[in-house]
């Protein structure tokens, strides 16, 4: 008889526990996305660009006869971000002039973008932008050439640049 009061009693701790939790709504797993790079009016297409950040650098001052707090300076840059841009396909023709003027140690002069595009019912919509304007090519790795597979050709390509700027998408 103790044990069916014990397994009642765990029940109604069980039964009060589950009524006090709150129902959290899980957000969806955004699928249909794809990343466009324009290299001027040349464009490719990445599996994955990652290093995409924008961040500024700073100092903290102390004003004399202010000790409660500091005040937070923004520095000149002085460091280079680096986009790391992985599995990508030259989308036209230009491949062969793309791929030359993407060799390690060259200078990128025309303005780089990437956007961010996701599918929608209407088609593919842009939802962000980020732009560079002079970028140095540090690293390229090109995929295993196989003629009996349609591989990518481009495996990875790092870039170091000056810092990316977010464009407004209308």
């Amino acid at each position: 008889m103790a044990e069916q009061g014990q397994g009642n009693r765990l029940e109604t701790v069980r039964n009060a526990r589950n009524a006090r939790k709150v129902a959290t709504t899980v957000p969806p797993i955004v699928t249909g996305q794809c990343f466009l790079v324009y290299f001027g009016d040349a464009l490719m297409g990445f599996s994955k660009v990652s290093g995409v950040e924008c961040s500024v650098e700073f100092e903290t001052l102390q004003e004399g006869g202010l000790n409660d707090q500091v005040h937070v300076l923004t520095k000149p840059g002085s460091q280079q971000g680096t986009l790391q841009l992985e599995r990508g396909v030259v989308a036209d023709g230009s491949y062969k002039d793309l791929l030359a003027a993407l060799t390690p140690g060259r200078r990128i002069s025309v303005p780089v973008s990437i956007i961010l595009c996701h599918q929608t019912e209407d088609g593919w919509k842009q939802v962000r932008c980020f732009s560079f304007n002079d970028g140095l090519v540090t690293r390229r790795t090109m995929g295993e050439f196989d003629a009996m597979s349609g591989q990518v050709i481009l495996e990875k390509l790092e870039i170091s640049h000056a810092g990316l700027v977010e464009i407004e998408v209308t």
